[in-house]
């Protein structure tokens, strides 16, 4: 199991028509096979960053689907508005309690 922490830096002047739109792809991740959980998450004295700290069965579960985001066009749209270029980070599960 992975987990996947999408870090995001919106443009301010774009942050609600991005937060909108964002929310909006989200129930399509959880579904998405695969995915076993997603959260969108804000950082405290940051109003323009935002998170996606998902969970996937596997790298190669998480590398189906963003092959899928950047076919439909998904990456591209997210591209223009973001200040900055996304950072992921990848987490292995090494052990649950």
């Amino acid at each position: 199991m992975i987990i996947v922490n999408l870090q995001l830096k919106v443009k301010p002047e774009k942050r609600e028509e991005f937060i909108e739109w964002f929310y909006g792809l989200l129930p399509d991740t959880r579904n998405y096979d695969g995915c076993s959980e997603l959260n969108a998450c804000s950082i405290a004295g940051e109003p323009n960053a935002v998170d996606a700290v998902s969970k996937w069965e596997s790298q190669e579960k998480y590398d189906a689907y963003l092959a899928w985001r950047e076919e439909d066009g998904t990456l591209a749209i997210l591209a223009e508005y973001l200040s900055e270029e996304p950072i992921f980070r990848f987490l292995t599960v090494e052990k649950q309690f």
